[in-house]
């Protein structure tokens, strides 16, 4: 039976308590959490960038990678936006076929979430 992750794009997201990194210790604390992303093998990243969410402090990582169970090339993004007692991970996965439309509907979540 085939993966559901490698049929259909989806996201994962999620609040971690603690203190925000410094904004130079930004690139490698993203770095770090993205490392721990499930189900994914041979990931280059291809961009990684620290952005604005609304008026939050954020850091963006896109990547190509395969999906662990199917050798499905896919494309992932994670999103950190960091906040005065934790951050908010956001993390989307989809086929690279798919990757246009997918990044743009995961944009819109993300864009979405209120951070009051």
């Amino acid at each position: 039976m085939r993966s559901r992750r490698s049929r259909r794009p989806f996201m994962i997201i999620g609040i971690a308590p603690g203190q925000a990194p410094k904004a130079e210790e930004r690139d490698a604390f993203a770095r770090r959490v993205f490392n721990t992303a499930p189900g994914i093998k041979d990931v280059k990243i291809i961009r990684a960038e620290p952005l604005r969410m609304g008026r939050a402090s954020g850091y963006e990582i896109v990547a190509e990678a395969k999906d662990l169970k199917s050798d499905i090339e896919v494309t992932t993004v994670q999103w950190l936006r960091f906040g005065s007692t934790g951050y908010m991970q956001m993390l989307g996965i989809a086929r690279r076929t798919a990757w246009n439309d997918a990044f743009t509907k995961m944009r819109a979540i993300r864009d979405g979430i209120d951070s009051q």
